[in-house]
């Protein structure tokens, strides 16, 4: 099979094209039969309709069939069982083996595409998933400030499939190794939390600011936070400074006794001073509803994540990666989820560094000529379980959790003269390489092989802490270095 692409440098092509070598993404699917070239094929994903552009090998060779693929035939087919059976046919026009074809499609916030990328998976077609953004870049990078077309779209992606698997341009993309619909709701679920957390930050800031006003003073009595529980069960009962002053010391010491405050309930006389002295401004009718209303709706998303999370644990109970990943130092139900959810399988990663690349824990270069000029970290990867790895990275290395063989790797990298941040990244890299191990060999976490390897000292076992699922994304924020932790230096190990 000639493999040859033609001159990529001319009209259609790319005048520049990097290749990730050994540490990127794994090569996806299954090569084509013999003498059979390999047919890509883009889908853009719609709700009542998909459109799909299947395009094989030899027309993307630009100096015999110039600008060929942006002429591709699409296909047009319903979201349906009847819409699947026109995709079949169409691509059974090329070929009849799913194995000659590399489908890619867009992730569209998971549902729209769920059903056909569960056909096409079962079906044995090899299926790529890109992200929105990327084709949105390629467009324009294509065809400038043209509008967008699903037609278009769909040829772009199967160009952009073309250039993964020959080139090696990673664009973003993502393997699709689903075997069970289980596993892709379980995916839709984690951005559920994700999207569910924002929403119930944004609420407890919008109380804040209009507390801020109304009783300035309760931040003295409540210094963590004047949108707590304890604190919006008092506001709910006494909305206003004057109504809290009226009610009375026994009446509001009870209140914070049943809401379960009850060192703040000792200090009821200084509430009480604060509500009578109160600068706050008097608020009725609109501004009063307000305020309740949001206290209402953060009761309702803060039970909503509650239900979430308890289904997210059932989900991920029987997953043979969910004891592994769970001993280690730290843990989650929510980090377990984003894990298990984007590997898949860890056996379609032959290396560390294929699977460090993936999650997206490793270094890249920026230069111009021979001058190297910065470091960081590679903008590639899948983003939720780049977050997690941090997440779990900096918390590991919090002062309130037992020190691990993690943070003695920290402290180690610090006292060479590496910046706090730029270790915090490595150790989130070291993170996902014990990872790899643990999952490829079928083993959990052992602290006191990771030490000898680190040559640290033994020392006793350490059970794994839970991390609290409702401050997971501020977590490194919390550690109050202003540093990019993005940034990474070359130190050696």
């Amino acid at each position: 099979m000639d493999h040859s692409s033609g001159n990529l440098g001319q009209k259609g092509g790319e005048k520049h094209l990097k290749t990730t070598g050994g540490d990127g993404p794994p090569a996806i699917g299954y090569p084509p039969a013999e003498g059979q070239p390999r047919i890509y094929v883009g889908v853009d994903i719609g709700y009542r309709e998909h459109v799909a552009a299947a395009i094989p090998l030899p027309l993307f060779n630009a100096s015999r069939y110039q600008d060929a693929w942006k002429r591709a035939k699409t296909v047009h087919f319903s979201s349906d069982a009847a819409g699947f059976r026109v995709l079949r046919r169409y691509l059974d026009k090329y070929s009849e083996e799913p194995s000659d074809f590399l489908i890619l499609l867009e992730p569209t916030g998971g549902y729209y595409a769920m059903t056909l990328l569960m056909y096409l998976s079962h079906a044995g077609y090899p299926v790529l998933q890109v992200e929105n953004k990327a084709v949105k870049d390629y467009r324009e990078k294509i065809f400038g400030s043209q509008t967008k077309t699903d037609d278009t779209d769909a040829r772009l992606m199967a160009r952009m499939g073309f250039l993964h698997e020959m080139v090696g341009e990673e664009f973003s993309i993502q393997a699709v190794f689903l075997t069970r619909a289980d596993d892709a709701a379980l995916r839709v679920m984690v951005r559920d939390f994700s999207k569910l957390q924002k929403e119930i930050t944004r609420r407890l800031n919008q109380l804040q600011q209009v507390v801020a006003v109304t009783f300035p003073e309760l931040k003295t009595f409540f210094p963590d936070s004047t949108a707590g529980r304890v604190a919006r069960r008092l506001l709910k009962e006494y909305p206003t400074p004057q109504a809290l002053a009226e009610a009375g010391a026994e009446k509001v010491a009870a209140l914070l006794r049943e809401a379960h405050g009850y060192q703040h309930a000792k200090r009821v006389d200084e509430l009480m001073q604060l509500a009578n002295e109160s600068v706050g401004l008097k608020v009725f009718g609109s501004n009063q509803w307000r305020q309740g209303w949001i206290i209402d709706q953060l009761t309702f998303l803060e039970d909503a994540r509650q239900q979430l999370i308890g289904q997210i644990r059932t989900a991920i109970a029987d997953h043979p990666y969910t004891p592994i990943i769970e001993s280690l130092p730290v843990k989650s139900p929510i980090w377990t989820a984003t894990l298990i959810a984007t590997i898949g399988t860890v056996e379609r990663f032959p290396t560390y560094s294929q699977f460090k690349a993936y999650l997206g824990w490793y270094p890249k270069t920026t230069q111009s000529g021979t001058s190297v000029h910065t470091t960081g970290l590679a903008d590639k990867g899948v983003r939720p379980t780049r977050n997690a790895l941090g997440q779990m990275a900096a918390l590991m290395l919090t002062p309130t959790i037992p020190a691990t063989p993690f943070r003695e790797y920290y402290t180690r990298l610090t006292g060479r003269g590496m910046r706090p941040a730029t270790a915090r990244g490595h150790v989130a890299g070291k993170l996902s390489v014990v990872l790899y191990g643990m999952l490829k060999n079928n083993t959990r976490y052992d602290a006191e092989k990771h030490r000898k390897a680190l040559g640290l000292p033994m020392e006793k076992p350490i059970l794994a802490t839970e991390g609290p699922v409702e401050v997971l994304d501020e977590v490194i924020e919390a550690l109050g270095d202003d540093e990019d932790p993005t940034r990474v230096e070359t130190l050696d190990e």
